[in-house]
């Protein structure tokens, strides 16, 4: 028994047999193997995690930004300033609201492309991108605070405001109206380099500032300026624009502050048509695009930002509501564009559905810009210059109807493109956050109820 307890608590070591003390070389390379794979994938994890965070922080910037953008424009259209029922009298002090629906509506399918070249694919993501809004609105808040004077800042109520997209940024451009800034006209020449006020010629090289009975009438808004070569009805067509090959006609535009406060621009300056093959929005080459600083004396500019509001814009769409429209479900009404049905002022099966009247001179075609004009009464008395018309006369003469008297709209020298009221308008916004390459819309509802 002493020599078993014995040999079991001093066991004595086997023959031919020893203690491991590590692992083998190749234990190891396999452990060693199977942690990279392990770390990888930690690090594959976490850095699919931090890309989904990071998209999705874009994301909620890219809908902030766009949410903001819609706030905005609400506001500007709910402050409108004028009775949407044309023409307004300049007397009344009313300012303008001016709509013009650009020719990508009808023509999208030939202009956006998925590439740069002509005959790709259509990119379908691109919505109507072409179309401008120009108002004058109030502020029922904080007021409008502009550059006045290069040295000071200005403040008024009331503003003349522009929505339009150059490439695929979303530009507004607000100019303050403030008659009693200057009472004595200023050189134009570089005008907006230091002024945010809302302006028109009073010679070829002079500015006055507007009142809202200015801006009733076209000469005095906003690129629309009243000189030899843009005579009636003063189109911002004459001054700006742009072209694309494979569509005939022109697209509308607006210049930037980048291109205003530019060394010597004046409201006059005229820029040519850039022939461009097709537009791919997505790519952001300037050229298959208006680029921003295309127009004349751009690169000279003092102030490159200060009217952008949005960014990575694939569809800018202003549209009107037509209580005569067919809209589908076997009734009527429906918010549709300018001129949606491409027939002539005649045969018209709506309020909106023509190109315009043919007394205004501004009547588009289906490969051209429609404009819906809250309009002026003056040309009736001032007469507007074309064909050598008299003031108060129709072209043909004082009276077509037979009463003696100019008192219908037959013997009229002009008539609002669209001669009927407006009750609301709807405008969609389209962007696109180019990390997650995910599409946004933001529409904007706003009633104009008869005052």
């Amino acid at each position: 028994m002493k020599r078993l307890a014995s040999s079991l608590l001093c066991p004595v070591e086997r023959r031919g047999y020893s203690h491991r003390s590590g692992y083998t070389l190749i234990e190891i390379l396999v452990a060693t193997t199977l942690s990279l794979l392990l770390l990888g994938a930690v690090v594959a994890m976490f850095g699919r995690v931090g890309n989904a965070i990071t998209d999705s922080r874009s994301m909620l910037e890219a809908a902030d930004r766009l949410r903001l953008a819609g706030e905005r424009m609400q506001l500007d259209l709910a402050g409108v300033t004028v009775t949407m029922n044309p023409p307004r009298d300049p007397a009344n002090n009313e300012g303008y609201l001016e709509i013009i629906e650009g020719p990508a509506t009808g023509a999208a399918s030939s202009i956006a492309r998925t590439t740069d070249a002509t005959g790709t694919p259509t990119d379908m993501t691109v919505g109507d991108f072409d179309d401008i809004l120009m108002l004058t609105t109030r502020s029922t808040g904080r007021p409008f605070v502009g550059k006045f004077n290069n040295t000071s800042a200005i403040q008024s109520d009331v503003a003349e405001v522009a929505w339009f997209v150059r490439g695929r940024t979303l530009h507004r451009r607000v100019l303050l109206v403030a008659p009693s800034a200057f009472t004595t006209p200023v050189a134009a020449a570089g005008f907006y380099t230091r002024n945010d006020i809302s302006v028109h010629l009073a010679s070829a090289s002079t500015v006055v500032p507007n009142t809202l009975g200015d801006l009733t009438r076209r000469e005095c808004r906003f690129a629309h300026q009243k000189v030899a070569t843009t005579p009636f009805p003063y189109d911002i067509r004459a001054l700006w624009h742009w072209s694309v090959t494979s569509v005939s006609g022109t697209f509308p535009t607006l210049p930037t502050l980048n291109e205003c406060t530019a060394n010597g621009w004046i409201a006059s300056l005229n820029s040519p048509a850039t022939a461009l093959p097709s537009l791919d929005f997505w790519t952001n080459n300037p050229s298959s695009r208006l680029a921003e600083n295309a127009l004349s004396g751009g690169a000279a500019a003092t102030r490159v930002a200060d009217d952008v509001i949005l960014t990575n814009v694939i569809g800018f769409d202003v549209k009107v509501w037509d209580p005569t429209a067919p809209n589908g479900a076997g009734g009527q009404g429906a918010y549709v564009d300018l001129g949606y049905h491409n027939d002539a002022y005649a045969s018209a099966i709506s309020r909106f559905s023509h190109f315009g009247h043919p007394n205004s001179h501004l009547l588009g075609t289906a490969n051209t810009a429609k404009t819906y004009d809250t309009w002026s009464t003056h040309y009736e008395t001032v007469g507007t210059g074309l064909m050598g018309d008299l003031p108060g006369r129709a072209l043909n003469g004082l009276d077509d109807t037979g009463g003696g008297v100019v008192d219908s709209d037959a013997d009229k020298l002009t008539s609002p493109p669209y001669p009927c009221p407006l009750r609301s308008v709807q405008v969609k916004i389209r962007t696109f956050e180019p990390d997650s390459k995910q599409i946004r819309e933001t529409t904007i509802v706003q009633d104009f109820l008869p005052q």
